[in-house]
């Protein structure tokens, strides 16, 4: 509250004028004050159960977005097993597969496939001829090429061959291209490559302008590795990948080559991974209606209501919930995945509140029996998460039910503060002229105290004249 003192009080009445002003404006100001405080409490009061229940519904948004998706259902397990490797290779003992490790994505194809091996990617990589150490080289310029790039490398009078592979790796390796000297019993060697796998890669080197030495530098380096891309049968059918990592033979398997051989890689359906996407969907359905339970509830022992209790919106939205709900299991149930089939249904006795249960032996069942029809039922434009997301949009998001009420609270908590602020200046305005009213009292009282001091000097001077 405001401090509407002014220093000093009733210097002629002998009032406490701030005292009094600063009651009459507290009497003033309490009813207006009360009013607001109570609109203030209930918005924040409704704000907060409003909060719950929208953060739950997008929580289920949240899950059916990617229940609704193709892929939802579609978790695959993958192994594989060696059946051979080439001669030459050597077999291991492990429990992994020593030809390749599989990875499968979502919806990859189910079945068995039998991946062979045939050639491995590799880098290439020449070797020079052995340079006794300290030879300098001549001054000249040498262009290295790597794929579709071309580098002229300037190589300086008197370089070592230390200098000429700093030279190369300063101009071409950011294109991929790596030297180095190594070193034997017969001195220097260079080494150039390439730091990435497939056939589009090779190295190539050749003497723009130069003496018989950088002559004799290039045209001494020999092939060590040839730059080829990996060479996988699938099925008898070949492909081929500039790395060891296959990603495209198989829709959504990866293929990481090891060696070459022979393996069996068998892809299956996941149930329980699957399941993941169902399982997150219940848990957000029920969470969302015991939002607005727990928002709607009333306390008959306390005889407290909860900050949303009685709402018309609230029990709209769990009605809407659950009669959809119902309608989407009727459907479920007429396409041969009723409860006992699919193993999802509502709550029964002895707490029927409309919520979900889903068990998860009858699921993996309904998924290994007849997986197309259960993801049907589930994802897609036309499934289950996709029906009840067009009511869980309608609450939640820009234009959401739940969203503009919760930014008309925060609005009319706004308008709150705009007119706490407009009563502290009428408040203010009110103070100010209490203070001039009592001010002028206080001056009449001190012109009559005066004056009647004079009127009781003369009546007295004149009583003495008389005697």
């Amino acid at each position: 509250m405001a401090d509407y003192s002014f220093g000093y009080g009733g210097i002629g009445s002998g009032l406490d004028i701030s005292g009094i002003v600063s009651q009459l404006v507290a009497a003033d100001r309490a009813p207006q004050n009360a009013r607001l405080n109570t609109l203030e409490s209930v918005a924040k009061f409704k704000l907060s159960g409003l909060g719950s229940v929208n953060s739950a519904f997008d929580s289920l948004k949240t899950a059916l977005d990617a229940l609704q998706k193709a892929d939802s259902l579609g978790a695959r397990t993958i192994s594989s097993t060696m059946l051979s490797v080439a001669s030459g290779n050597a077999a291991s003992n492990a429990a992994s597969d020593p030809v390749l490790t599989p990875t499968a994505g979502r919806n990859t194809p189910v079945g068995s496939y039998q991946v062979e091996v045939l050639s491995l990617a590799t880098a290439h990589k020449m070797l020079g001829d052995g340079v006794e150490v300290g030879t300098k080289f001549g001054a000249g310029t040498l262009r290295v090429a790597i794929g579709e790039n071309t580098v002229d490398v300037a190589v300086k009078a008197d370089a070592t061959l230390a200098d000429i592979r700093s030279a190369i790796n300063d101009a071409a390796g950011k294109h991929g291209v790596q030297a180095a000297l190594l070193t034997s019993d017969d001195g220097h060697h260079l080494s150039v490559g390439s730091a990435k796998t497939g056939a589009a890669n090779a190295v190539s080197i050749q003497v723009l302008d130069g003496g018989s030495d950088l002559q004799g530098l290039v045209g001494g380096l020999r092939d060590q590795s040839p730059a080829a891309d990996a060479r996988v049968s699938i099925d008898g059918l070949v492909t081929t990948s500039p790395t060891n990592t296959v990603t495209d033979a198989v829709p959504g398997m990866s293929l990481v080559l090891k060696q070459a051989g022979t393996s069996r890689v068998d892809v299956s359906a996941d149930p329980s991974g699957s399941r993941a996407a169902v399982d997150n969907f219940v848990k957000a359905y029920n969470a969302a209606l015991k939002a607005i339970g727990t928002a709607t509830s009333y306390n008959a022992e306390a005889q407290t209501p909860s900050s949303l209790t009685g709402d018309a919106q609230m029990r709209g939205a769990a009605s809407q919930l659950r009669n959809v709900m119902n309608d989407l299991l009727g459907g479920l149930a007429e396409q041969g995945l009723d409860a006992k089939t699919l193993g999802l249904q509502t709550q029964g006795y002895p707490t029927p509140d409309g919520s979900l249960v889903l068990d998860a032996t009858k699921f993996n069942e309904a998924m290994a029996a007849n997986s197309a029809q259960v993801i049907a039922a589930f994802t897609g434009e036309n499934g289950l998460a996709a029906k009840l997301n067009t009511v869980v949009k309608g609450y939640v998001g820009t234009d959401g039910a739940l969203t503009l009420r919760t930014k008309g609270l925060n609005d009319e908590l706004k308008d709150v503060t705009r007119q706490r602020e407009a009563l502290d200046v009428r408040m203010d305005a009110a103070a100010q002229r209490y203070r001039n009213q009592f001010v002028a009292l206080d001056s009449l009282m001190a012109q009559m105290t005066s004056t009647s001091t004079a009127l009781a000097q003369q009546l007295a001077n004149l009583s003495a004249q008389t005697q």
